[in-house]
This record gives structure tokens, C-alpha cells and sequence, in this order.
């Protein structure tokens, strides 16, 4: 039988685990590298400049540039945006205790009803979607673009030909 081997990283919130052989946890940990690398410190991105399809490091540094001083986004939006800034590190799923420390994060307070807003945004909205697994879900190409467009950031190439989309909360 051959070796098995576990890759386990925590950090902020983030979990990250892949076992198998060392082949496949080599094989299967190389997308991930540049996000390991940047937690552990090597080569950390968090220029100005940077969008969403760099990483940043700190939530707080990322809400602070992209949210205006002020702003008060609906609890919806709020999740939306926790969610693309979660994309930018290639965490394409999220659970409800993600979204409740990027809450904390930020220094606001985690909504209450925060699995119906989920069932709302995926139900009634069609901004997320779940997963084959409960308790999981992800921002679709709508819910995307909500988010860019509350934060200000351009709509992605061949997005945002939404037309007449509904910017209810």
C-alpha cells in the first residue's frame, strides 16, 4: 500500500486540507501555492493597484479600498461582497461560519438570520448557488457582477450584460 500524506493549512478563517499519496497531494496542492505562499508570507500581495484577481491578505485592507467610507450595504450585499473578496484567493465556496467571521473581520456584527439571507440570495435572488454539500454555497456570474457593481469594480470581460437586472436588496 502506498504512503498517504496530509496537507492541512488555517488561516484566517480559510481551511485548506488535501490527503492522498504524495503524488496526489502534490499534484492537487500546486493551485493553491500561490495562496499558501502568500498566508506563510513568501511574496504577500496588497498593492494598491491590485483587484480581485489578486489576492488581498487582509479583509479589513480590501473592504476599507473598495467600500467607501459611509457606505452602508445591505446585509445581502454585504455577503455578496464577502464572497468576491473570498474569490480572490480562489475560495469559490463558502459556509455561513465563513461569512460570519468576514463580518467580525470588518468590525460589523454577523445578521441573525443569516442562513434565510443565504436561502434568500440563492431562492428568491438567484445571486448564489449551493453545493452537492449542505450548508455550502457560491456566487454565480449574477451574483458576481452584484457584487463588482456595489464595490465599484468594473464588470468583468463578457460580464455585465445583465441589461435590465433588478438591484433590489
Amino acid at each position: 500500500m502506498s504512503a498517504m500524506t496530509t496537507f492541512r493549512l488555517v488561516s484566517g478563517g480559510v481551511s485548506l486540507e488535501i490527503d492522498g499519496t504524495p503524488e496526489f497531494v502534490r499534484d492537487n496542492l500546486r493551485p493553491f501555492l500561490p495562496f499558501v505562499q502568500r498566508v506563510a508570507g513568501e511574496s504577500a500581495v496588497d498593492s494598491p493597484e491590485a483587484d480581485t484577481a489578486e489576492p488581498q491578505r487582509s479583509l479589513l485592507a480590501w473592504y476599507e479600498r473598495h467600500v467607501a467610507p459611509g457606505m452602508r450595504l445591505t446585509m445581502q450585499d454585504s455577503i455578496l461582497v464577502f464572497a468576491l473578496w473570498m474569490r480572490s484567493f480562489k475560495k469559490y465556496v463558502f459556509t455561513a461560519d465563513d461569512l460570519r467571521h468576514t463580518f467580525g473581520e470588518v468590525g460589523r456584527e454577523a445578521p441573525k438570520s443569516l442562513l434565510q439571507l443565504l436561502g434568500t440570495l440563492k431562492r428568491d435572488h438567484k445571486l448564489i448557488l449551493g453545493t452537492d454539500r449542505r450548508g455550502e454555497y457560491m456566487l454565480n456570474t449574477t451574483g458576481i457582477e452584484r457584487a463588482r457593481r456595489t464595490v465599484g469594480l468594473p464588470p468583468k470581460r463578457g460580464g455585465g450584460s445583465s441589461g435590465g437586472a433588478s438591484s433590489r436588496g
